[in-house]
């Protein structure tokens, strides 16, 4: 890799005409490195194959240990469980599949995610093994393209959202209740602090190197559907699995909103909850329907104490995202002050910038109806990409929004594969 280095103010805080003037000093530096010789061998995806003779990596008490990983980076800066064979080998009881068998290849480094590595990657976050199952097909949704896992390094510093479905919720004592993202529950937390670790030790995110967040955030706990509790079927079948199927999804999450406050009947609810949700996805939903593709999929989390009140006066899930789609919008002219900012090039005329969006098929008719720059217009491109959780304490009044980032960590659903021998895996 030949690196040229951009002039500093950050590319970030200059508008299209310092960018234009900044970049032109560059062409010469470019040409250069680009015309001279690579240099380096081209490193090949590891494929994990255990090798009893390199099994053992280090030796010593829990301090010991925790001092070797953390001064390897192969923490996330918390304590880990020592990932002794005898753990990772009960970990491997919890899955028919090989220990070899490469599950995905992880970018930024391209490195193989295989079974024995996330069985490693488990015990390290503090999962107990019958969690094995959830965490393969993790994985297995974070390594598919779609996924977009080369851009979680991004300076957005988004962090992936973890939703579950399924019997599997209640047989690993997944909470889908009250306080649901607190990390207090052993099987929410750790799960999703897995996949932190993973992203570390196996995609190779390292803060200042591969991963540039500005910010950034810690890793947010597994988002279980209380789908007992809900009027409505859970997101899995929404995502066209049979009801009864355990199901993981995983996309990115750039902010989670606060708790906020809905009443009155069932369309009242609505009217403050389409508020809310534009409120919310104003700002967040704005770059990514500016800047980062063709599809973005907010979450929209209800208690089942507001699911019930909304279905009760006749509104299905379908009915819920038809009118959030109607309701919660914003003025153009917020979208279009951001395409100009951030589409150098798209447009030189004011008023433009979402109707050549449009024409380019980048975003629906609907945004470009009119001249008005106060008309209002959707923070989705149509309804359906809004998903809708049921989950939290079944007796309070709160919901919340988590805005996702487009191509950016866009949502995968993998069903989970149970062992041949599940139950009697789960009586040992």
């Amino acid at each position: 890799m030949r690196l040229v280095e951009y002039p500093p103010p950050n590319i970030g805080v200059q508008n299209r005409a310092q960018v234009y003037e900044y970049a032109a000093r560059l062409v010469g530096d470019i040409v250069a490195a680009l015309t001279r010789p690579a240099s380096g061998v081209q490193s090949k995806p590891s494929v994990g194959t255990r090798d009893n003779s390199t099994d053992i990596i280090c030796k010593g008490d829990l301090e010991e240990v925790n001092k070797f990983f953390r001064q390897k980076v192969w923490t996330d800066g918390l304590p880990i469980v020592p990932p002794t064979i005898k753990a990772v080998e009960a970990m491997l009881k919890f899955t028919d599949r090989a220990p070899n068998e490469v599950v995905g290849i992880l970018p930024p480094k391209r490195l193989a995610a295989t079974v024995w590595k996330i069985a490693v990657n488990g015990v390290m976050a503090g999962c107990r093994p019958e969690y094995m199952p959830v965490l393969i097909a993790i994985v297995e949704a974070i390594a598919e393209p779609r996924f977009g896992l080369e851009h979680a390094g991004s300076t957005v510093g988004w962090t992936p959202l973890i939703i579950l479905n399924g019997p599997i919720i209640k047989q690993l004592g997944f909470n889908s209740g009250q306080g649901v993202l607190r990390p207090q529950t052993q099987a929410n937390v750790t799960v999703s602090r897995f996949l932190r670790l993973c992203m570390v030790n196996v995609a190779g995110y390292r803060l200042g190197e591969t991963d540039m967040a500005t910010v950034g955030r810690n890793y947010y706990p597994v988002l279980a559907e209380a789908e007992d509790a809900s009027p409505w079927p859970p997101l899995s079948v929404d995502r066209g699995f049979e009801r009864g199927a355990n199901v993981v999804t995983v996309q990115s999450a750039d902010t989670i909103s606060h708790g906020f406050l809905t009443e009155g009947d069932g369309t009242e609810h609505l009217r403050i909850l389409a508020h809310e949700v534009a409120i919310e996805l104003g700002g967040a939903m704005l770059l990514a329907l500016g800047s980062f593709g063709d599809e973005v999929s907010p979450v929209i989390c209800l208690t089942p104490l507001v699911a019930d009140i909304i279905a009760q006066a006749g509104y299905s899930k379908g009915d819920v995202r038809q009118y959030l789609y109607e309701h919660a919008r914003i003025p153009a002219r917020e979208l279009e002050d951001r395409l100009n900012r951030h589409q150098p090039g798209l447009t030189l005329q004011s008023g433009q910038a979402i109707k050549e969006a449009v024409r380019c098929g980048r975003l629906p008719e609907v945004f470009a109806l009119s001249e008005d720059p106060d008309r209002l217009i959707p923070v989705v491109h149509q309804p359906g990409e809004f998903l809708i959780v049921v989950s939290g304490s079944p007796t309070r009044n709160r919901s919340f929004v988590a805005a996702q980032f487009g191509n950016q960590g866009l949502n995968v659903s993998k069903q989970i594969r149970l062992p041949t021998d599940w139950k009697g895996c789960l009586d040992e």
